[in-house]
């Protein structure tokens, strides 16, 4: 990545997750890796005390530096916090109180979602929580998608799950399986297709997205043999492709991956969650970003849990946060420009 001038650097909020899991650990490590290349005025929302812990057990050449609410340009080694929780330095992350771990979880994302909403922020990145122990607190959650959808008041949003080689949207995000079916509708998967189109040109430069459709059944139905969602799903692609858009489907899932990665597709709609997951993490297990598209500001995560099991103990591996924080640049580089250049094209029409 290249050196951008500061006044024009975006500026991102990363969550620091769950104080009991590997988030202080992998945003750290980004923050390493990315010292001498940033391309953002980054602001950490998490707890200070256990950043700076953190910092110190793994030896980091980095300075945790505690900042009131706003954003300002630090040296590159620096890492501003604004801490929304107080743990004890001293406490191992599996000494932290569950109850206490899960609210300041979430209210990272809270404060996060607050920025972003009222435009203080242009993007955001969010490191794992653990939405059943959020869950467990009494604070209804069922992952940072769908709570920032709701935050920002956006009815129509897309689950996206980037890598190098393959990139997958969801049409149901984090459901029961037995719950799906009834939900692949066409108009939801129209708005998939359109809202995963839309985004495949506006932040990964690809001018005529060619996009493929997973059927929901074994060998997508066999022409209602095994189901007839298949024809809620054919139905939905004519209607998409008749607006122009390069769409083809619905394909029987167990072999459509392969065609993705072949590159024959640039992106592939799934119906259900780990229709999408496991072939996505099969490739990119540790350098996969996740998207939601369709909100008013930019969001992107790493593609992994919590990892309560090797939190503390330096085994995290950071390559989804980096590259998650790396597309949050990226992509609002991009929305900036897009939006200059309309207003300039708005203002030579007048």
């Amino acid at each position: 990545m290249a050196f951008q001038k500061k006044d024009l650097q975006p500026k991102i909020a990363i969550t620091m997750g769950d104080p009991r899991g590997i988030g202080p650990e992998v945003v750290l490590k980004a923050f390493a890796r990315l010292s001498h290349q940033r391309v953002c005025v980054p602001l950490v929302l998490g707890d200070f005390n256990i950043l700076t812990r953190t910092a110190q057990a793994l030896n980091l050449k980095l300075k945790v530096v505690e900042v009131a609410e706003g954003f300002r340009n630090f040296q590159p080694e620096s890492v501003p916090v604004l801490s929304l929780s107080r743990f004890s330095g001293k406490k191992s992350p599996a000494d932290i109180p569950f109850q206490e771990s899960s609210r300041a979880a979430f209210a990272y994302v809270e404060k996060a979602a607050h920025l972003a909403v009222t435009g203080k922020v242009q993007a955001i990145v969010t490191a794992p929580v653990s939405k059943e122990a959020i869950s467990r607190v009494g604070i209804s959650f069922r992952g940072h998608t769908e709570y920032l959808a709701e935050a920002s008041g956006t009815e129509e949003f897309v689950m996206m799950l980037a890598g190098q080689r393959l990139k997958v949207a969801l049409v149901t995000t984090h459901l029961p399986l037995r719950e799906v079916s009834g939900l692949v509708q066409a108009e939801r998967i129209c708005s998939v297709i359109e809202i995963t189109n839309q985004g495949l040109q506006d932040y990964f430069e690809v001018n005529h997205p060619r996009i493929a459709v997973a059927g929901l059944n074994p060998h997508a139905g066999e022409n209602g043999l095994f189901g007839e969602e298949e024809l809620i799903i054919s139905q939905a692609v004519r209607r998409v492709s008749q607006k122009g858009l390069f769409v083809s489907g619905p394909w029987p899932a167990d072999t459509l991956f392969y065609r993705a990665k072949q590159g024959e597709f640039d992106a592939v709609v799934c119906m259900y969650h780990d229709q999408g997951l496991i072939p996505l993490k099969l490739l990119h297990f540790e350098d996969a970003v996740n998207i939601t598209l369709g909100l008013p500001f930019i969001r992107t995560s790493v593609d992994h849990g919590v990892a309560y099991d090797i939190a503390g103990k330096n085994r995290a591996n950071a390559r989804s946060m980096q590259a998650a924080i790396q597309l949050a640049a990226q992509m609002a580089t991009k929305k900036r420009k897009s939006q200059n250049l309309k207003t300039n094209n708005q203002n030579e029409e007048k």
